[in-house]
């Protein structure tokens, strides 16, 4: 079989320059009942991120996510590891906005990428949602595939998401990029 990962891998190399990417500043944080650890505050890659998602850089997606695969190498190899879908995906690379992330981490750590989770829904955007009203927006919109062992994304906020892909299909552990460094009031 194909290995989509590496043959994106070798497209990235050939055309992507070095882009300065800070040295990791670690942390975990526990929600309910699963740990996540992030490589990074939001403030300290947000430019890269939004570069990245919002500026069409997959190159740099990717580097980002070889950057989280190559630290936490030693916890996602050989891990059955899977991410957030978005509606109307098909796993995992057509159209996934997750891709070159996912790519990257995948090429650094030797984990195994798992489609565990499906949207079945459209939901609303959940950036300015409150926390109560991002688990209202996201209820009935998941549908579990598989068992896996690591979430993985590039952000987590308030964790609603994690807590609600956890309730259709539980894993262990969660890894992202960055954890947004600010607390929302309600």
């Amino acid at each position: 079989m194909l290995n989509c990962y590496k043959l994106y891998a070798s497209y990235v190399d050939s055309v992507s320059r070095p882009v300065p990417i800070p040295r990791p500043d670690p942390g975990s944080v526990k929600i309910g009942q699963f740990d996540v650890f992030y490589l990074y505050t939001y403030s300290q890659v947000r430019e890269l991120v939004h570069r990245w998602k919002f500026g069409g850089d997959s190159a740099l997606g990717f580097r980002l996510g070889q950057t989280l695969g190559s630290f936490y190498r030693s916890s996602l190899q050989g891990k059955s590891v899977s991410y957030v879908p978005a509606f109307g995906e098909i796993y995992p690379w057509m159209g996934n906005h997750l891709f070159p992330f996912i790519a990257g981490v995948s090429d650094a750590s030797g984990c195994r990428i798992l489609q565990a989770y499906t949207k079945v829904r459209r939901t609303a955007p959940q950036k300015l949602l409150s926390r109560s009203a991002r688990r209202r927006n996201l209820e009935g919109a998941f549908l579990g595939l598989r068992s896996i062992e690591v979430l993985l994304d590039h952000v987590a906020t308030t964790g609603v998401t994690a807590q609600t892909l956890y309730k259709v299909s539980p894993f262990k552990t969660m890894f992202v990029l960055t954890k947004v460094d600010l607390e929302l009031v309600y």
